[in-house]
């Protein structure tokens, strides 16, 4: 994904400590694929400023700014905006 180059450093795709996974744009583009396997709502990991590495989106540094990796707060409005528009639901998980 285009998130890949806003690293700090190399990405190894094989090094499971680098984070790994997609970004707003991704996820939306893929929406009617997933409608299709009957799901109803998306649950999507933290989407928060997070550490430089972390992988898994659970060290959250600022609960108030967006991690850039994951896009921009107009893209996630257009995530949830498409998504609604296709009757689907969007959890955003959180960990405090």
């Amino acid at each position: 994904p285009r998130n890949n180059e806003l690293f700090e450093g190399d990405f190894d795709v094989r090094d499971m400590s680098f984070r790994h996974g997609g970004d707003f744009i991704g996820i939306r583009q893929k929406l009617p694929y997933i409608k299709g396997l009957g799901c109803r709502a998306i649950w999507i990991s933290p989407v928060f400023v997070n550490g430089p590495n972390s992988y898994h989106q659970y060290a959250m540094h600022d609960f108030t700014l967006l991690d850039p990796r994951l896009g921009t707060l107009e893209e996630l409005r257009a995530l949830t905006s498409e998504a609604h528009r296709l009757g689907m639901y969007v959890i955003i998980d959180v960990v405090m």
